[in-house]
């Protein structure tokens, strides 16, 4: 006859044990979840910040190239989903969420004006690209025909999830028309 009684080893595991590994598992699922989400809203932005900083790269070698000034504007909200046609620049101060335009800028005035040839036209959605704005940096990024700044100081767009969040990242344009990808807190020289 067996005993009624199972030995220590022979029992499966309580009710409380299951649920603790359970907790345990679903608290290192939720973990790794968070952590390669947040990879993966880093390498988002750090895909804009490149972008970004190739087209600053092709504003610049334009102007220079064809020794005629070339600016770069954020895309206008109205337009991010027009594939063709006529493009506006949006509103300076605002983020550039839509996307950007690389445009020859003969007047140097920082406006895509009737006659001025557009270069590039690069859409997204919700990019949360902003100007850095200090009061007089929300303007176009304009390139001389000498491939410099059109401005007296350098030039920093914040790159993050929106733009009401925290930047992650700067795209920093020298005075000389050098880009940069930088950290935010980085200086922008």
């Amino acid at each position: 006859m067996r005993s009624p009684h199972l030995p220590a080893q022979a029992r499966g595991s309580s009710l409380v044990e299951t649920l603790v590994a359970t907790a345990l598992g679903l608290l290192v699922l939720v973990l790794s979840t968070n952590s390669v989400l947040a990879v993966v809203v880093s390498e988002s932005h750090s895909g804009t910040a490149k972008a970004l900083s190739k087209s600053l790269e092709f504003a610049r070698a334009e102007a220079a190239q064809h020794r005629s000034p070339v600016a770069i504007c954020g895309l206008d909200a109205r337009d991010a989903n027009v594939s063709s046609g006529p493009v506006r620049c949006a509103q300076p101060g605002t983020a550039w969420q839509a996307g950007w335009i690389v445009f020859g800028d003969t007047n140097l005035n920082g406006e895509l004006d009737d006659g001025e040839v557009v270069l590039q036209v690069s859409r997204g959605t919700q990019l949360g690209v902003r100007p850095e704005s200090d009061g007089s940096t929300s303007a176009p990024i304009t390139f001389r025909p000498v491939g410099t700044l059109a401005h007296a100081t350098a030039r920093r767009l914040l790159v993050g999830s929106d733009p009401q969040a925290a930047p992650t990242q700067a795209v920093c344009v020298a005075i000389d028309g050098y880009t940069r990808v930088l950290a935010v807190n980085a200086a922008c020289q």
